[in-house]
């Protein structure tokens, strides 16, 4: 696999960039946090999707970016001579995803799960092993030879997946565990808690005793239908006296019912004959009062015109009486008038004499002098002409009231008389009303005697035995109580085949319930048999799963062996292309001790310098590499080495730099990200990554 191109839109820092990549050792460099690395994590995540980046989704594209922008990569790659190019984006309101691969233009995969799918069968691995297989960071160089030979173990086993295997043999033994508990458990259900005897045998004793109980409930169903049967047979005897009691009852009957009607017809005429005997009296008393009556509303004759004559009169005291009422308040109103006038004539001569002659006039302002006098005897004649005034007009008043009294008197007479007359008024309606009333019933009971009559004429006559009706009574309450005791008697019958009736309705209802009782027990044998089937599968399951997890740890044993001598292969070739043949043999100790041979020696690692150290950490890194890349088919012609001089110094990283020029023929493109920028004059290619003064990262060929 090379890689030939990339394009990334609103990925992470980036805006918008795009890029070739060529063959060699290619250097990226940039500031730290730049996006050296955003570089490489946008082609996995084109190829892989979200499982591929370091953050959630929400968090890959751009900040700043508007809603309606979209997040993109595109990667184009060779491989097995074949070129591909993969499209992923994300786009809209929710970021959702789509994706598009296609090889040699033409489309092989379209949705972002299924180029996801396509990529990862295509390449052979899925994105943690393309990680562990094509980036190489400092951290895991330094840790190969700091590691203590048990942790390097680890390392590179974790490097390489193989501790996927443990996590097999994990899952192994969880379902051994649960295939035990299943078959303890499994177990427990088949005895009994109470007694620990197996539930089988116990169940199989059940239904012996139910099988017993069966024919004792046969037995006794048997006998109570024997009993039902003679039981039957009296009850119909019962039946025939019942039916020939209740004849002889209703005959009787029938006769009292003649007899009964004949003393009705008899009654009846007696009491008719009698009815109008009483009413006949009646109207001759009530006619007699009739005539009585008559006399007494001669009393009330002229009464309506003596009535009007008193209501005229009254009309004419009330006319009266309001015309002295009147002349009453006119005179009553004349004496006030007066009397504020003598009170003003009154005041003024008081004044005028408190004054004195001397004094002014309180009209003119003149000296009263002479005149004075005169108004002193003006005062004093109207006050005696308004005096003898005030007498005549009293003199009147009092002659009115004398007049109002008179006429009061005789209103009172009028009214008490008019009250007496509307008193006769009423007694006569009264009367005329009583009188209306008899008159009505006598006609009415008149008419009473016309039908009385003709429905006594009507009647038959008969002749009436009452002590024969007496007898033919007592025979029928006999014949009755004969009855009434048949028919408890066959009640009683009736309920005694009733009660064995359900006697015998219930013992079959137990019959049923036991033999229902024995098919259950019968199930739950079956359901034993089936949990004791179940035992024995999950016992042979248990088996199977032991040989499994012996299998998969002699798996892993054997895959441990091989991979420290693959590794020394794989490294030892490295190295004596890295060293120009001075090295030629780099190895793993059983241990995972990092051994290397000068002059046909093993030494330990720590015995070289510390380039020739970082040299034989290289080769180890790129030999796991390697062996990822063949696993997946040895189509991966490219490796990624991020920041791996730490704190070398410039000699011991241009030796690194030269060393890998030499792996050419091994790796058509090798990726360098670092921050160093020294290590640029060594590098066949150089990629700058810079920030600019939006925030947004900018990439520069060199």
């Amino acid at each position: 696999m090379i890689l030939k191109s990339l394009s990334l839109t609103n990925f992470r820092k980036f805006r918008h960039i795009e890029t070739d990549f060529p063959d060699g050792v290619i250097g990226v460099f940039g500031l730290n946090g730049v996006g050296k690395s955003t570089l490489f994590e946008a082609v996995a995540w084109a190829l892989y999707g979200p499982v591929a980046a370091r953050t959630s989704s929400d968090e890959i594209k751009r900040a700043g970016a508007a809603p309606s922008e979209r997040c993109r990569v595109a990667v184009e790659f060779v491989f097995s001579d074949n070129c591909y190019r993969v499209i992923r984006e994300m786009a809209g309101k929710n970021q959702t995803s789509s994706a598009v691969a296609t090889m040699n233009g033409k489309i092989v995969a379209n949705g972002a799960e299924a180029t996801t799918k396509f990529v990862q069968k295509l390449l052979g691995m899925d994105a943690k092993s393309f990680f562990t297989s094509l980036f190489a960071k400092q951290k895991e160089l330094n840790a190969l030879s700091v590691l203590p030979a048990g942790e390097r173990k680890q390392l590179i086993v974790r490097m390489l997946g193989i501790d996927v295997i443990d996590d097999i043999i994990k899952d192994i033994r969880s379902d051994i565990r649960a295939a035990k508990s299943s078959i303890d458990q499994l177990a427990v259900s088949l005895q009994d808690k109470d007694t620990g005897r197996s539930k089988k045998e116990i169940y199989r004793e059940k239904i012996e005793e139910r099988k017993e109980k069966i024919k004792k409930l046969l037995n006794a169903i048997d006998s109570s239908k024997k009993k039902r049967e003679i039981l039957e047979k009296e009850l119909n005897a019962v039946l025939s006296s019942k039916r020939r009691a209740q004849r002889d009852y209703e005959n009787i009957q029938s006769e009292l019912k003649d007899l009964r009607l004949k003393k009705e017809i008899f009654e009846k005429r007696k009491r008719l004959e009698e009815e109008l005997r009483k009413i006949r009296e009646s109207i001759r008393q009530r006619e007699e009062e009739l005539k009585k009556k008559g006399t007494e509303r001669s009393r009330y004759k002229g009464i309506d015109e003596q009535l009007k004559d008193v209501e005229n009169k009254i009309k004419d005291v009330d006319s009266k009486l309001s015309e002295v009422i009147k002349k009453i308040q006119k005179t009553e109103t004349q004496i006030e008038n007066i009397d504020r006038e003598m009170k003003k004539v009154e005041s003024k001569k008081n004044r005028i004499e408190s004054l004195g002659p001397s004094a002014k006039c309180p009209t003119c302002e003149r000296t009263l002098g002479e005149h004075y006098q005169r108004l002193i005897e003006k005062f004093e004649k109207e006050i005696s002409e308004n005096t003898e005034n005030r007498m005549k007009i009293e003199q009147n008043l009092e002659n009115y009231r004398e007049k109002k009294i008179e006429l009061d008197k005789l209103k009172d007479a009028l009214l008490k008389r008019e009250n007496y007359l509307r008193d006769m008024k009423i007694k006569e309606r009264e009367l005329n009303i009583a009188i209306e009333g008899i008159e009505r019933e006598i006609n009415r009971e008149k008419q009473e005697v016309e039908s009385k009559e003709k429905e006594l004429h009507s009647m038959e006559k008969v002749t009436f035995d009452r002590s024969y009706l007496e007898e033919t009574e007592k025979r029928a309450k006999l014949y009755y109580e004969r009855y009434n005791r048949l028919v408890e008697e066959f009640n009683r019958k009736q309920e005694e085949i009733h009660a064995l009736r359900e006697e015998i309705k219930e013992r079959e209802g137990d019959l049923k319930l036991v033999k229902e009782q024995i098919r259950e027990l019968e199930k739950r044998i079956q359901d034993q048999e089936e949990t004791e089937r179940k035992i024995e599968g999950e016992r042979e399951r248990l088996a199977d799963l032991n040989l499994l997890e012996d299998v998969m740890k002699s798996f892993k044993i054997d895959i441990i062996s091989r991979i420290r001598p693959t590794i020394s292969t794989y490294a030892s070739k490295l190295l004596e292309i890295l060293t120009d043949g001075k090295y030629s043999v780099l190895e793993l100790d059983e241990n995972y001790e990092i051994l290397m041979y000068d002059n046909g020696r093993a030494y330990n690692i720590n015995r070289f310098s510390g380039g020739e150290e970082d040299l034989a950490n290289l080769c180890i890194r790129l030999a796991i590499s390697e062996m990822l890349a063949d696993r997946a088919g040895g189509e991966f012609n490219f490796i990624i080495l991020d920041e791996i001089f730490g704190s070398q110094d410039a000699n011991r990283r241009r030796n690194i730099i030269s060393a890998l020029n030499l792996l050419s023929n091994r790796f058509r493109q090798i990726f360098i990200i670092t921050h160093i920028e020294d290590v640029k004059q060594f590098v066949n290619n150089a990629i700058s990554v810079y920030e600019i003064e939006d925030g947004t990262s900018k990439i520069k060929m060199e």
